[in-house]
């Protein structure tokens, strides 16, 4: 619907929508990220709709921001894309970013998860604004996903700093309307400002007045990023993106994201300072709501970086105190608010009735395979986050140890050294793992002799997140065949001494390569080959079915953790283990458990 020539065209667009769509017309160049929920699909928008805006999806978020940072430093605004559990990743990167000349704008886009019950730890990206002294702005909808995706790059190059967008799951996944210029032409903007960009060493030593630092080569290298940040509070009192709103005298909330709108719903008569820009924070405009209101709110979601944040600039402000965090409260929503500020408010009164359900993997999926093994032969093991995870769970209890990614081939070997091989002890990765952080397990692994076995999970893809290319997929933005990488030549390359490749659906050859690497007197890695059953769309083989009148409810075929078998009520009321056929990929995984021949295709 035309709004007239002075407003655009109105589009219903996701947050991660408004994002690449912000990319667009802040003129970026370069865009490098690693896929993760919430925010994966920014690139891939980007990369559909923006044909102008280079992408990849790089080996990983460390990898991401410092492509990035090259691209910035030749003059191109550039993105970098990840979630919050990413940027941890990512850390050392953007710590040696900030602080440094800017030439093109540098924005990071960084989703939390917050509130996501099946998500992954409490995190909260805010905490890099505070750590690195960098901008973090965060968007309340759409429109302002967009609007403030190109206030970013504005700020990265008037202040010469790294920018952080942080967005979070109901902004990336929530569709609400967006003017837009239907007629933008697109053009990469270009700011060649600084011949030279070195991390913040230099500018601290020189900060810190260390002897010499006045040197005419040292100070030719100066930013004074403090000193920009000091200017960007400033002038965030008056910018448009934070926005003071005096009405009651009785309440003040401080409020960013979501909430503010939440907050809006429920006490439309209260005083706000609505921010945009959450770090640095407008101190004037915070003293004077302070000194208009009687009670001063705030309202975040995550972590209390806020509330501490306003307390170190000597304002009283109500907190954590009326609004617990994590596990206390998860997610804001009007009624969180109401029962809180509102007298009388209804209480929710949460569902009881709702089953709680674990996670299980989809039917087919090769990672199965290697946990049935595993557990058959109580073969001890570390998992990593990949769909193999979902191993841990126990209604499979298929490993003992995992933790962030990539990391199960150096834990592995911390392991067997502390115990000097007495267990065999099993490293299990999914490609994307390797590819991301893995592959220096695995060369540390080499390097310092550990006799320690690697299975390898090749889907072809990053299975978890959606699909995406790793670096062996034979797909990508950028994919040509003369550059994919082969798992097993590049573990050749390092030095594995025994290598073996088998399909996840040939079970005794797994099962015996498997036992084989694990009794071996040396490294070995088993690479076991699958495509991803849901991204690559496998054709199906005959289902399986379980003759009920020899299934003795074991529930063995259950713990195998498939999508497909579950447990029904029949005509008669009893519960019975069937195997859905609508679902059944025919891989026979079931099959090899069942002690009374009972499943059959």
């Amino acid at each position: 619907m035309k709004t007239g020539k002075e407003l655009g065209t109105i589009k219903m667009m996701n947050g991660n929508e408004a994002v690449a769509r912000g990319a667009f017309e802040a003129g970026v160049k370069v865009a490098a990220g690693y896929p993760g929920t919430p925010s994966t699909e920014v690139m891939d928008y980007t990369n559909l709709r923006y044909k102008d805006i280079y992408c990849e999806w790089s080996n990983n978020e460390k990898v991401a921001v410092e492509v990035a940072t090259g691209a910035s430093f030749a003059g191109y605004r550039s993105l970098a894309l990840m979630k919050t559990v990413g940027l941890h990743v990512a850390a050392d990167a953007l710590g040696g970013a900030a602080g440094s000349q800017i030439n093109g704008g540098l924005v990071l886009v960084v989703s939390d998860d917050v509130g996501r019950i099946a998500g992954d730890d409490y995190n909260d990206c805010r905490h890099y604004g505070n750590m690195f002294n960098i901008p973090v702005l965060e968007p309340s909808d759409s429109q302002e996903a967009k609007d403030l995706m190109v206030e970013a790059f504005e700020i990265s190059e008037k202040y010469s700093t790294p920018v952080i967008l942080k967005t979070s799951s109901v902004i990336c996944k929530t569709t609400s309307k967006v003017i837009i210029d239907e007629n933008y032409k697109y053009e990469a903007k270009f700011r060649d400002k600084y011949p030279i960009s070195f991390s913040k060493v230099i500018m601290t030593t020189i900060m810190t007045k260390a002897k010499g630092s006045e040197h005419p080569k040292l100070t030719k290298c100066f930013n004074d990023f403090v000193a920009n940040m000091a200017q960007l509070a400033e002038d965030s009192n008056s910018a448009h993106y934070n926005r003071l709103e005096l009405n009651s005298k009785k309440i003040g909330i401080i409020t960013a994201g979501t909430p503010y709108y939440y907050a809006k719903e429920v006490l439309p008569e209260a005083s706000f300072l609505k921010l945009g820009v959450i770090n640095p924070l407008p101190k004037k405009m915070i003293q004077q709501l302070a000194a208009h209101v009687e009670k001063l709110y705030v309202i975040e979601e995550g972590h209390d970086v806020l509330e501490k944040n306003i307390k170190d600039l000597g304002i009283s402000v109500i907190g954590k105190e009326l609004f617990p965090k994590f596990p206390d409260m998860m997610r804001f929503t009007p009624d969180v608010i109401a029962e809180r500020l509102v007298p009388d408010a209804e209480v929710r009164k949460p569902r009881t009735d709702v089953p709680f359900r674990l996670p299980i993997a989809c039917a087919g999926c090769s990672h199965n395979f290697i946990s049935s093994i595993l557990k058959k032969h109580k073969i001890k093991a570390a998992a990593d986050v990949t769909c193999g995870l979902i191993g841990c769970f126990p209604h499979m209890e298929s490993y003992q140890l995992q933790k962030c990614m990539g990391s199960s081939i150096a834990l592995t070997h911390g392991y067997n050294i502390a115990k000097n091989y007495s267990e065999n002890f099993v490293a299990m990765i999914g490609d994307g793992g390797f590819w991301a952080t893995g592959v220096n397990g695995l060369m540390n692994l080499v390097f310092n002799n550990s006799q320690s076995t690697v299975i390898i999970v090749d889907n072809s893809c990053l299975a978890m997140t959606g699909g995406q290319n790793v670096a062996s997929s034979e797909f990508g933005f950028n994919y040509k065949p003369e550059n994919r990488l082969d798992i097993a030549k590049v573990c050749e390359g390092i030095g594995i001494k025994d290598i073996v490749t088998v399909d996840a659906y040939e079970y005794e050859t797994l099962e015996k390569s498997i036992l084989n690497a694990v009794n071996a007197k040396t490294n070995s890695v088993v690479i076991v080959k699958k495509p991803c059953v849901t991204q690559f769309k496998l054709p199906k083989s005959e289902p399986f079915h379980i003759e009920q009148d020899a299934c003795v409810k074991c529930r063995k075929c259950i713990n195998v953790g498939c999508l497909a078998i579950e447990s029904k009520k029949n005509n008669d009321g009893e519960f019975e283990i069937v195997i859905n056929q609508d679902l059944c990929t025919g891989c026979g995984l079931c099959s090899t458990v069942c002690h009374k021949d009972a499943i059959k295709n």
